[in-house]
């Protein structure tokens, strides 16, 4: 028994799915010799995985380490006609460049600003100043697609400025600077950058730097049609259903709280009549003169809109309406939210309710209002989704099963046994 317990043990290693790439000592000699254009992704190499202390495997990683060194310190070109000029403007703690091109991605970023809102003016220029927010600049900066230079003074000799660094565009644009394009942190520029190298499309929302605007209608579910509106026949069903509603409650109270004796013909009606505990429905919300001036914490706000790679529905003339709504929480300086903070959250957002013929687990996901939490532990990112959902609407008892067996089972299937 034991050899045949030993034939089924592989021996060629572990399996592909349960190898951790991340924890291999990889083989980077190859950079060495990638000069120019020749430069392409390195893949993944072998794990040496017992080390034998010899002279060949210590000079084998030596030489892997400095060719990965060499490899990063290597000098980045970009090509000058790819490069749009940007000049930074402190009085706005923006950027702004005239009519930039040679990347995609200003289809989506930057925007022209009115002559009320220029903070230079209107002059001949104004409808060609594209201005870049902080996080975009920083961005732009470190891809290279822009090159950022300070304002001109009357020694420069191009008259375009001295270049600014990345590492002074790090000082100038991050901080707690309150203004047009102020208020942005280490924390709201790493989930900024970590979703915009995934494809997304991220714009501030409107409580980026106070409560936002009040709560409209929008915000809340649709007032009901009034009694009279609805007709005579209507009445009458009303008048039944309350009816029917005393007299069951009159029974339960009567037999505590079991289950009346009875005939039932389903057991959606046990179930029904067991549902002694109130529950939440945020359908019969309304919109009160408190909801209309939320107070909403500083720490947990809608810090950006979202919206997914190749969203059709954006426009950066109307942006319609985003996919996901983040507030960006600092770990290190925000304890876990109350009931009340998720609450006030809660107010700001539109009521969205979930599709009718979505399964129930996407309908208490998606709830009728949604947010995603970017919790932020010195730059590692945790996404967690809060919904207003309503568990008492979905009832598990009353959705119909599929039954017993499948498409090719049970007596109908068309089998190939004897008798065919």
């Amino acid at each position: 028994m034991a050899d045949a317990d030993e034939d089924v043990i592989p021996r060629s290693g572990p399996l592909p799915e349960d190898v951790d790439l991340s924890e291999e000592i990889q083989d980077f000699r190859f950079l060495g010799t990638a000069t120019g254009n020749d430069v392409k992704i390195p893949k993944r190499g072998e794990k040496d995985f017992e080390p034998h202390e010899t002279a060949l495997q210590s000079n084998t990683l030596a030489a892997s380490r400095q060719a990965m060194h060499n490899a990063l310190s290597f000098q980045r070109v970009h090509p000058p006609k790819s490069v749009a000029l940007a000049t930074f403007h402190p009085g706005s703690n923006m950027a702004y460049a005239i009519n930039p091109k040679g990347s995609p991605l200003f289809v989506r970023m930057g925007r022209t600003l009115s002559k009320g809102e220029d903070p230079i003016g209107d002059d001949a220029l104004r409808g060609q100043r594209m201005w870049f927010l902080p996080e975009e600049v920083i961005y732009l900066v470190e891809r290279g697609t822009i090159d950022l230079r300070w304002p001109v003074t009357e020694d420069d000799e191009d008259g375009r400025g001295l270049p600014m660094s990345l590492q002074a565009a790090y000082a100038m644009f991050l901080g707690e600077q309150q203004g047009l394009g102020g208020a942005l942190t280490f924390e709201r520029y790493s989930v900024y950058s970590g979703l915009k190298r995934a494809g997304y499309t991220v714009l501030r929302a409107a409580s980026f730097e106070g409560p936002g605007p009040p709560a409209t209608a929008d915000y809340y579910p649709q007032l009901p049609r009034r009694t009279w509106q609805a007709g005579l026949l209507s009445l009458t069903w009303l008048k039944y259903i309350f009816h029917s509603a005393g007299k069951e409650e009159y029974e339960r109270l009567d037999h505590g709280l079991g289950v009346a004796p009875g005939l039932y013909r389903s057991y959606a009606d046990i179930y029904r009549r067991l549902a002694l505990i109130p529950w939440y429905d945020p359908t019969n919300t309304r919109i009160t003169a408190a909801s209309q001036s939320p107070l909403t914490d500083g720490e947990i706000r809608v810090t950006y809109h979202v919206w997914k790679p190749g969203s059709s529905t954006f426009k950066k003339s109307d942006h319609g309406p985003p996919d996901f709504r983040i507030a960006v929480v600092d770990a290190r300086e925000t304890t876990a939210p109350s009931l009340q903070q998720l609450g006030n959250l809660m107010t700001t957002l539109p009521y969205e309710p979930p599709r009718a013929e979505d399964q129930l687990y996407q309908k208490l996901k998606h709830g009728y209002k949604n947010v995603i939490l970017a919790i932020v532990d010195q730059g590692v990112v945790s996404y967690l989704r809060v919904s207003d959902a309503a568990f008492g609407r979905e009832r598990l008892y009353e959705r119909a099963g599929r039954g017993f067996g499948g498409k090719r089972g049970g007596r109908g299937g068309r089998g190939r046994g004897r008798g065919r």
